[in-house]
């Protein structure tokens, strides 16, 4: 597994933040090989920007909201509070 830069909800959102303010697009896996990560984990990568916002794996991820990244691929937007979190 990649480094771990991060815990839960908040890490999350601010991974995007950085990313977005870097001028890329934040990226989420849930699976790996179509398997769950370990740890209810989620490895997340800067496209575009990934020399100025390194990724790796945040940990301790509640359930909903893995099962909400895996819905709603490539919709970041919920995560920083351009809509609402549920």
């Amino acid at each position: 597994m990649t480094n771990v830069i991060g815990t839960g909800v908040t890490a999350l959102r601010e991974f995007a933040r950085k990313c977005l303010a870097a001028g890329g697009v934040p990226q989420f896996k849930t699976k790996y090989g179509g398997r769950p990560l370990p740890d209810n984990s989620v490895i997340v990568a800067c496209w575009g920007a990934a020399n100025k916002v390194p990724g790796g794996t945040i940990r301790n991820v509640p359930p909903d909201i893995i099962a909400r990244l895996e819905r709603q691929a490539g919709d970041w937007k919920w995560l920083v509070g351009e809509t609402p979190l549920r």
